[in-house]
């Protein structure tokens, strides 16, 4: 479902968007690191290219959360036709193992306290082992669950295995252990669900200054779920982000 936002957008985006960041850098320290994580990568199409010309293009780094079970090495050859080889720009990495809910109640989870730590290991090591066959030394030991929510068990689990750090939403519960990194994300491009365009903005504009001002601003990615008008938006935020000299573009190696 494409955001409302992306329905009818300000004629003033470039404006909008430039006091945004403004605002932030003013409230905050005057710099602020920035990371871009898409979801649900996997499968070749027209979308994912647009993403990636998106990021060539305005020469900016991006995490790639992949799917274990949507990849292939067939489709990796595929994706690589945008991204090249062995390039530093992308960050590999694992979401998920089936990208499927196991929760009965509350809200979505595919590692969530419903499920035996047990299981949850299995999913995580299949995971792994299948990036790791096929991505070699390009997969990054990082994940990001979907949904942006997983278990004390999951967390657990992820340091057992090797992973360097987790990826969820801002103010995640349960917090990281000690020493284990949460690159949290706190500006949603796509999955908004406001039906007001102009206050989907208003909340957008206010994610993107309070992203900034506290330091980090981590944004969330759904390519599956933009239009035209939201891949315009999003170059025009890119092109923004990468010609401010206060903003630093990074991923999760550098960040």
């Amino acid at each position: 479902m494409i955001s409302s936002l992306y329905q009818k957008l300000p004629h003033n985006s470039d404006k909008l968007l430039r006091k945004a960041v403004d605002k932030g850098l003013a409230n905050g320290k005057g710099n602020a690191r920035i990371f871009f994580r898409a979801d649900d990568i996997g499968v070749p199409g027209e979308q994912f290219s647009k993403l990636i010309h998106s990021f060539t293009t305005n020469k900016l780094p991006l995490c790639l959360a992949v799917v274990p079970t949507w990849f292939t090495e067939h489709r990796l050859t595929s994706l690589q036709h945008d991204t090249g080889k062995g390039s530093s720009q992308w960050c590999w990495h694992q979401h998920g193992w089936l990208h499927r809910n196991h929760e009965t109640v509350g809200k979505k989870q595919e590692f969530g306290s419903g499920r035996p730590p047990a299981a949850q290991v299995a999913d995580l090591r299949k995971g792994k082992n299948r990036l790791e066959q096929i991505l070699g030394n390009e997969f990054s030991h990082y994940f990001t669950p979907p949904w942006n929510r997983c278990s004390g068990d999951t967390l657990e689990g992820l340091q057992m295995l090797g992973f360097k750090a987790v990826s969820r939403s801002r103010n995640a519960k349960p917090p990281a252990p000690e020493n284990f990194p949460d690159f949290q994300v706190n500006i949603d491009l796509h999955t908004r669900k406001e039906t007001d365009p102009q206050k989907c903005m208003q909340h957008l504009l206010t994610e993107i200054s309070e992203g900034i001002a506290g330091g980090t601003g981590g944004i969330m990615l759904h390519h599956q779920r933009m239009n035209q008008a939201a891949f315009d938006f999003l170059d025009l935020f890119l092109h923004i982000i990468a010609s401010n000299p206060q903003l630093h573009a990074t991923h999760f190696h550098k960040a």
